[in-house]
């Protein structure tokens, strides 16, 4: 009994602690998102299970802005100049070199 419960005890003792250290990465806030970037700073965060689409270099996009005081900051008509794509490994999906996104940039100017 203890040839066979042993190996099982560390074997889930390890993906128990697997869990838990995968459970501690730090998330970047705009992680599993379509990013909004102006100049360097992100101005709209949309999760990606929201998203219909992405927009492509030369789309017209109508972002809202962030509302304080009454004012509206950032809201307004951009153009997309490039979108950047970022994926991370899916072990959990039974396929060859399986990949999902992970964060989606669109790198937008004023019009």
């Amino acid at each position: 009994m203890t040839i066979v419960g042993i190996p099982i005890l560390v074997v889930a003792s390890y993906r128990l602690y697997r869990e838990y250290a995968k459970s501690r990465v730090v998330k970047n806030v705009s992680q599993d998102c379509l990013e909004f970037n102006e100049k360097g700073t992100g101005i709209n965060l949309v999760p990606l299970e929201r998203a219909v689409a992405f927009p492509r270099p030369g789309d017209i996009v109508f972002l809202p802005g962030e509302t304080r005081e009454g004012k509206s900051y950032g809201g307004g008509e951009y153009e997309v100049e490039k979108v950047a794509f970022t994926f991370h490994e899916a072990p959990e999906i039974d396929q060859p070199c399986p990949a999902v996104p992970s964060k989606v940039v669109a790198y937008v100017r004023k019009r």
